[in-house]
């Protein structure tokens, strides 16, 4: 475990006047999708706001920017002060904020955004190296992040700036996702070490296994731990207690890459390969929902019975409304 403590910086982002994309919006179904202002914006992950917005990345490192969206399709867009700085994941605070990993430009580190654009920055030392990434807001109150040059879960406590490296054993696992497990412990992804680890807010770490290059990792309704194997073609549960089960996926080199649990017990995910919308039950069965083309990516359960889509190589968001 190191500690260090270092600096914040705060200032305002750059707001383009929020606009409505009903002229390049598709409705097929219960889809819809919505082109974003900025082009080649490389939206990549999406979380519900506190003020019902939802909030995304907008990962195009000459863009760099955070993005929300309202259930119309208005659109504004905060410029992050850091350049070329490429914020990855985000996740919603208990302070009202938006908080986000920004894994390149100088220094990196994580980001804080409130709805209305004004942004504080924590960067990390030594900057060269670290690379944040996958990020929640622990039941602590602190932001954990995963790290994976340093090979680490790292914390970072927002009243003093602080952070706080817990080395995972397994050597190069490169952790990915991160999630709350229903045991108030924090569930993470080692898409190299092949594993799933678990690490208390005490940094007492276990490490599950093996699957296979596991990616983005969830909370299940059903009291279970969620995640996708892009490059096995797999989605996986494990239990509290470390047992894991993997489904297999009907389309063949699907990729599936984010996952969520929906509004009806089931959980979601995208098929970045496939370019579908998936739904898989807590028993393990598998339906195959939406064609949407794009890059399937980032995938965030909005208001009601909704869930909002990244679609990264279009550069447009999609809406989709559950049935029920």
């Amino acid at each position: 475990m190191r500690m260090s403590r270092l600096n914040k910086s705060s200032c305002h982002g750059v707001l383009s006047a929020p606009r409505r994309l009903a002229p390049d919006c598709m409705v097929e179904g219960g889809l819809r999708s919505f082109r974003l202002p900025t082009a080649g914006s490389y939206p990549r992950q999406i979380t519900l706001g506190s003020n019902g917005n939802m909030w995304f990345t907008e990962a195009a490192p000459g863009v760099s920017q955070i993005g929300m969206i309202d259930s119309q399709g208005r659109v504004a867009e905060f410029v992050v002060p850091t350049r070329f700085s490429a914020p990855s994941e985000i996740a919603s605070g208990p302070d009202g904020a938006l908080w986000f990993t920004e894994p390149s430009g100088f220094p990196k580190g994580i980001g804080r955004v409130t709805t209305d654009g004004r942004f504080t920055e924590f960067g990390l030392v030594p900057v060269s190296s670290l690379t944040p990434n996958g990020i929640v807001v622990g039941p602590d109150g602190n932001l954990w992040f995963t790290e994976g040059n340093r090979n680490a879960i790292g914390k970072l406590e927002p009243s003093s700036g602080t952070f706080t490296f817990y080395k995972i054993p397994t050597p190069a696992a490169t952790p990915e996702g991160i999630t709350i497990g229903p045991d108030d412990a924090l569930w993470f992804a080692e898409s190299q070490g092949n594993k799933i680890g678990r690490i208390d807010t005490m940094g007492n770490m276990t490490e599950f296994g093996p699957v296979m290059g596991p990616m983005k990792i969830a909370a299940g309704p059903d009291g279970n731990v969620w995640f996708t194997e892009p490059f096995n073609n797999k989605v996986g549960r494990i239990t509290p207690s470390g047992v894991i089960t993997e489904f297999p996926l009907l389309t063949a080199r699907a990729q599936p890459r984010d996952i969520v649990a929906g509004p009806d017990g089931n959980m979601w995910f995208t098929e970045y390969g496939a370019g579908l919308l998936a739904r898989i039950t807590p028993n393990g069965s598998i339906t195959e929902m939406e064609q949407i083309r794009g890059g399937l990516w980032g995938i965030g359960r909005g208001v009601g019975n909704t869930l909002w889509i990244t679609q990264m190589n279009e550069n447009r968001l999609a809406r989709y409304t559950v049935a029920g």
